[in-house]
């Protein structure tokens, strides 16, 4: 009986050790957790010179992020605060048509050359809208607009026919602090 005793005492401290070893190398192994993803809604410091603006954009992809909040020089226009917002995230620059005073493609969407589209259901492209208190539909294009510190833009994907459908304001706040805190 001693001997069976002893036998199995080896036996659970070998599968004690080799499990403690097992446990070790899967953990020393196991791939680094990845850092989280920046909050890009959250203002990076905007010097001397510059102003921030809150950029949403809706209808497009779905990876895309839907507040992304971008530096520009003071004195810039809407159409740089969407370019900024394009570099910040990593996506092509916004494309543009009609002499430069449509924007077609925003994250690469609609792919090229679609731009400002109609067809039975009515016209599909990107609609301006700019934040505040409330979203008011843009008065000028966005090449024309000098956004401020605190500039609310936002850009909202849809196909309208302009009968029974119309462009909708964005789902979420116009509010510069709400969409940045």
């Amino acid at each position: 009986m001693n001997q069976l005793h002893r036998t199995l005492t080896r036996r659970r401290r070998w599968l004690l050790g080799a499990t403690a070893l097992l446990a070790a190398a899967t953990t020393a192994c196991a791939p680094p957790t990845p850092p989280p993803a920046p909050n890009l809604a959250a203002c990076p410091a905007a010097g001397a010179g510059q102003v921030q603006v809150a950029v949403v954009v809706q209808g497009g992809p779905v990876d895309s992020p839907p507040v992304v909040c971008v530096v520009v020089p003071d004195g810039s226009d809407g159409l740089d605060a969407l370019a900024a917002r394009a570099q910040r995230i990593g996506e092509p620059a916004p494309r543009l048509g009609f002499g430069d005073a449509f924007v077609c493609g925003i994250d690469g969407f609609p792919a090229a050359p679609a731009c400002g589209e109609g067809g039975a259901e009515g016209f599909s492209y990107w609609n301006y809208w700019t934040g505040g208190s409330t979203w008011d539909p843009a008065s000028v294009g966005a090449g024309d607009r000098t956004v401020t510190q605190g500039s609310v833009d936002a850009w909202v994907f849809g196909t309208w026919d302009f009968e029974t459908t119309f462009p909708a304001p964005p789902a979420l706040s116009a509010d510069f602090a709400t969409l940045t805190d």
